[in-house]
């Protein structure tokens, strides 16, 4: 029987048949439009201010667009001084180039002969002679010795070598 029930409600043709008018009139008679006084709409609407949160919203603001500036700035200035610093490089290597030039031109111009010729024509210089050679020589017992103190050292330790050695 339960089987019967079962194949019967597959055959019910109630449930394709059109709906009734009147439940499709008390649908659309359902109203859903609300009359609101304008001035309470527009009231209603406008956002409401909190200056504490204008002033915090401003501040953080500021401060994003002050670190931004200062990191531009920063980078501004680190380029300026990367070219200062590649510029200063040229001037040196420029400069290192012309010192090797004029040594060049000094040496080639400049001869040992020259030189001795200059000394003595217009210096009056002449070479050393052997009378004007003067030797020492130091006898054995004579020796320097240099003694680095490294600041561990008293004033005991200085007196006990002192009079020890004496």
């Amino acid at each position: 029987m339960a089987r019967d029930k079962l194949n019967a409600a597959a055959y019910d043709l109630s449930l394709f048949e059109p709906q009734r008018k009147a439940q499709k009139e008390s649908k659309k008679k359902k109203n859903n439009i609300i009359k609101i006084n304008a001035k309470k709409n527009i009231e209603s609407l406008r956002r409401k201010t909190n200056p504490a949160v204008i002033a915090a919203v401003s501040l953080c603001t500021a401060a994003v667009t002050a670190v931004g500036v200062w990191i531009v700035c920063n980078n501004v200035r680190i380029n300026e001084l990367n070219q200062e610093v590649a510029d200063a490089r040229v001037e040196l290597s420029h400069q290192a180039n012309l010192q090797d030039e004029f040594q060049l031109r000094i040496d080639n111009k400049l001869t040992s002969s020259m030189i001795e010729d200059y000394a003595q024509g217009k210096l009056g210089m002449s070479q050393v002679k052997n009378a004007q050679k003067k030797f020492v020589s130091l006898s054995d017992g004579d020796l320097g010795q240099v003694i680095r103190d490294d600041g561990t050292n008293t004033v005991l330790d200085s007196l006990k070598k002192f009079f020890g050695e004496s």
